[in-house]
């Protein structure tokens, strides 16, 4: 057997015993999320499927024959378009995975230790940063997929094209995001700090001049004039794009031409095993000796980071001593990890670069309309952002303090003063983020005061309850033994975060529906002038059902901790 393969049996098999072990999890946390997973999906596969049914029966008015449907117009450039998202945000997941796990891993540093070459290494990691990185892509697509075959009436191989497919489109963005992941380490520890925040603003401000440019004049009319989207959509229509092979292979398949399609998945595996060769290769050059770099670089930070410690701890001495130290503490482990705060800048950089470039004006009798929808668009896509966000570095908090936890056990300190430190430390980033977001949207979008005033309160309220459930589940089902917050985050206890997260914001997008288009709501129930009881009563409920996803996960762990034995 070859070392690539004995490294990829073991990883195989410790998956499996991990897959086993959920056995041990509790039954009803086990059969509460595997519920709602499946719901999930079914939701998804619902939506999608009346919304091609619609755009199709629509097509039909519109095109006068039933010949020729306009999802078979839209669909390829819309499929083009979400595969060229898809696959540029794969690139930047799968940079960062291969950083965490190829320089931040305690088996690469035993690894080191074997006669493994490096290109081996590299190869063996490969593989699990393109399962880790693609699966949830393969969940949350599989139902828009078979909706998309049914209402095509796809014959059954169409399915099977689309999983070969979807295979070595997946490789590909993992290889190009190890390669970038390499490429950076092997030079970024060189360089100058100076130069490092020089280039990221140049990046950022180049991709916010180019996103305000290919979005022009989105006002509200009248009359809605597609050019302007159609040629932003054209663009994804590029022979040279991975994107467009996978676009070209799914609408051949729909049709049943299996030799298009194979063409397309031909072209698709050909790119994939020669960028699997190129990572292999540059493994060899790049990778010891970024390692070795980035080593050096995080004993330099450690020695500088001790002065800003302090003046972070002077910047927090109203708080108490042992909460103020232990929020030092989580900032700086932040601030070192490239791949913490990097994802933390994506999400809410791709936000804030979408509210800022947003120009709007009040033209015609539906504008108050599509303003509330767009408000609405806004805030539901913030608080998801933010339900994501926190799954993802709150929930593992308590957590990676890992094996260590034990000298917290034996400080004077209260494990309820504990979790209260780290719901706090969310609920300060998470407010203060999303209330900027917001106000942005808001002013940009010209609210009115009620209305701006409403998506602040949801976002603030929101800012609590799902630090609460985040930092509560965190400390109910703690992992001390990983030290990967994304691994901590893929067992059931982040599921479920996540899950229940999702529920609480659509809950509060729920409310926020009813207060911003009550008008409407009530002209059709007779009920207009209730208009102030209705907003008193959506808001007496939000902050019940917001104080009961705060309280009740945080006293459940609170309560876990102090019963924990270390």
């Amino acid at each position: 057997m070859s070392t690539l393969a004995a490294i990829l049996g073991a990883d195989f098999h410790a998956a499996a015993h991990a897959i086993a072990a959920v056995r041990r999890e509790s039954k009803l946390k086990l059969a509460f999320v595997s519920t709602s997973i499946a719901l999930l999906w079914l939701a998804g596969f619902a939506l999608a499927k009346a919304g091609l049914t619609a755009i199709d029966r629509l097509g039909v008015g519109l095109l006068g024959t039933t010949d020729l449907s306009l999802v078979e117009l839209l669909i390829p450039r819309v499929l083009s378009v979400f595969a060229l998202v898809l696959f540029i945000l794969l690139v930047f997941s799968n940079a960062l995975l291969a950083h965490a796990t190829l320089y931040r891993s305690r088996q690469v540093a035993m690894l080191l230790t074997t006669p493994t070459t490096f290109r081996t290494m590299v190869l063996s990691r490969l593989a699990g940063i393109a399962v880790f990185s693609s699966w949830s892509s393969a969940y949350l697509g599989s139902p828009v997929v078979l909706a998309y075959g049914l209402v095509r009436h796809a014959p059954w191989s169409f399915y099977l094209v689309a999983a070969a497919l979807f295979v070595p489109f997946v490789v590909i963005p993992a290889a190009l995001g190890t390669l970038l992941a390499m490429a950076l380490v092997r030079v970024a520890p060189r360089l100058p700090r100076a130069a490092l925040a020089t280039g990221a603003i140049v990046l950022l401000v180049a991709a916010f001049a180019f996103f305000r440019a290919q979005v022009r004049d989105p006002q509200f009319r009248e009359v809605v004039d597609l050019s302007a989207a159609l040629r932003l959509t054209a663009q994804a229509d590029s022979p040279f794009l991975p994107s467009f092979w996978l676009a070209n292979g799914v609408v051949a398949g729909t049709h049943g031409a299996l030799g298009d399609a194979t063409y397309e998945f031909l072209l698709l595996l050909a790119n994939a095993l020669c960028l699997v060769w190129l990572v292999g290769e540059a493994a060899q050059w790049l990778f010891h000796p970024g390692w070795s770099g980035l080593a050096g670089a995080d004993r330099a930070v450690r020695r500088s980071a001790r002065p800003r410690g302090d003046a972070l701890a002077r910047l927090l001495r109203p708080f108490p001593g042992p909460a103020r130290w232990l929020t030092v503490k989580d900032i700086r482990l932040f601030v070192r990890e490239p791949a913490q705060w990097s994802q933390f800048l994506i999400f809410f950089g791709m936000l804030l670069v979408y509210f800022a470039s947003m120009r709007t004006g009040t033209r015609g009798t539906s504008a108050a309309m599509w303003q509330s929808l767009v408000t609405l668009l806004n805030s539901a896509a913030t608080l998801l952002v933010l339900a994501t966000l926190t799954t993802r570095f709150v929930f593992p908090l308590v957590s990676l303090e890992g094996r260590r936890f034990w000298v917290l056990a034996q400080a004077p300190l209260s494990r309820r003063l504990l979790v209260a430190q780290k719901f706090w430390l969310s609920v300060a980033f998470s407010a203060t983020i999303t209330v900027v977001l917001t106000a942005i949207s808001g002013w940009r979008l010209h609210l009115h005061a009620l209305p701006f005033a409403y998506s602040l309160f949801t976002v603030v309220i929101a800012s609590f309850a799902l630090s609460g459930l985040a930092v509560g589940l965190g400390s109910l089902y703690p992992n001390l033994t990983e030290d990967s917050p994304a691994r901590i985050v893929s067992g059931l206890g982040g599921t479920l975060t996540f899950i229940l997260s999702a529920v609480y914001v659509v809950l509060a997008a729920g409310g926020e529906t009813v207060v911003l288009n009550w008008h409407r709501i009530g002209v059709s129930f007779g009920e207009a002038r209730a208009y102030p009881w209705t907003v008193a009563v959506v808001v007496a409920c939000t902050l019940a059902i917001t104080a009961l996803t705060t309280l009740l996960p945080l006293a459940l762990g609170a309560q876990s901790l102090e019963n924990l034995e270390v």
